[in-house]
């Protein structure tokens, strides 16, 4: 299995050809960035210029796009397929830990907003050979993934599964995971470590194998799933990146009654997984969940802790057999 490094693993800033060579120091098999902000222009010579470097560094390019809008899809479409990358990640709001009370009273219109403006991208996605993977970016059920997919009923729409954002809607990675397991065509590897607060809990960052996240046996039925599929080169592959995720740390207000306005009625026991997986794994109240920039902490600790998160991830990955073969850290 391939992975990748995802530009939002680090807020310190990369570029892609950093990225690049980032991926190619650790033995990983691909990259992920948004064009807008890690190329100079999305001219023909600065698309073909990266896709060249990751040809001949045998990476996989996985763009990203920001919050699900017309102009957006039309332009970085064939800008995902200049640099060769067959998938463009989308999300579909700005809804932070599960948090929809902004939206309150439009969140079943606002999916159907962002699926009729997908709906109107497809022909564009289908010419250029370019699959719209929305993510469940810290807002989304397994359950709105799902409809969203089978509403637009395309080859060309598809899910970015977010395996830590699954938490900021009290569901838990396995059942998550199967529930888009047929949709499912890039993962963001992301882990946190769960802290309780008086109005719920909060989901903080951390390097992969540190916190909830059971990543051999997650990996193991995602990989098993596209052993179905067919070969990894093949229509369907499914792609994955770390992404360390969010430098602040998201506030799960599950305890608050208005936090559930905008979500659907749910039977108990279908919050018993999640529920389990919290109590195995809650951090003891009072433990310091911050991260160095939420204790204003200086650039270059930032940056060394960043870099830190990174390292330990890719080698727990090689621990655990997730990166190709030939790879190593270095």
């Amino acid at each position: 299995m391939s992975v990748g490094v995802c530009a939002y693993s680090f807020n310190t800033g990369y570029d892609a050809f950093q990225l690049m060579d980032m991926a190619v120091r650790h033995g990983l098999g691909g990259v992920e960035f948004p064009p807008d902000d890690c190329l100079p222009d999305l001219s023909p010579a600065s698309l073909e210029r990266a896709r060249a470097r990751a040809e001949e560094s045998g990476l996989f390019v996985v763009a990203d796009g920001g919050q699900v809008e017309g102009e957006m899809l039309q332009r970085l479409i064939p800008a995902a397929a200049g640099l060769g990358a067959s998938t463009l990640r989308v999300v579909m709001s700005g809804v932070l830990g599960g948090d929809r009370r902004p939206l309150s009273g439009r969140w079943n219109a606002h999916l159907a907003a962002c699926r009729d403006i997908l709906r109107e991208a497809l022909p564009r996605a289908e010419e250029h050979g370019v699959t719209i993977a929305v993510e469940n970016h810290s807002d989304a059920t397994s359950h709105d993934m799902r409809w969203l997919c089978e509403e637009l009923d395309s080859a060309y729409i598809g899910i970015t599964l977010d395996v830590g954002n699954v938490l900021a809607v009290c569901e838990e990675p396995f059942g998550y995971t199967e529930r888009i397991l047929p949709y499912l065509r890039h993962v963001h590897l992301k882990d946190y470590t769960i802290h309780p607060s008086d109005e719920g809990y909060r989901i903080a960052r951390c390097s992969l194998g540190s916190g909830v996240v059971d990543y051999p046996g997650l990996l193991s039925l995602i990989d098993g799933y596209q052993g179905q599929r067919g070969p990894a080169d093949q229509p369907g592959q499914i792609t994955k990146t770390i992404e360390l995720g969010a430098i602040y740390a998201r506030h799960v207000r599950m305890l608050m009654d208005d936090y559930w306005a905008e979500y659907p009625d749910r039977d108990i026991r279908d919050l018993l997984p999640f529920l389990r997986l919290y109590w195995s794994h809650v951090r003891p109240v009072g433990e310091d969940w911050r991260t160095p920039m939420e204790k204003d902490e200086s650039t270059e600790v930032l940056k060394a802790y960043e870099t830190r998160e990174f390292e330990e991830s890719v080698a727990y990955l090689n621990e655990i057999g997730a990166v190709r073969a030939d790879s190593g850290t270095s």
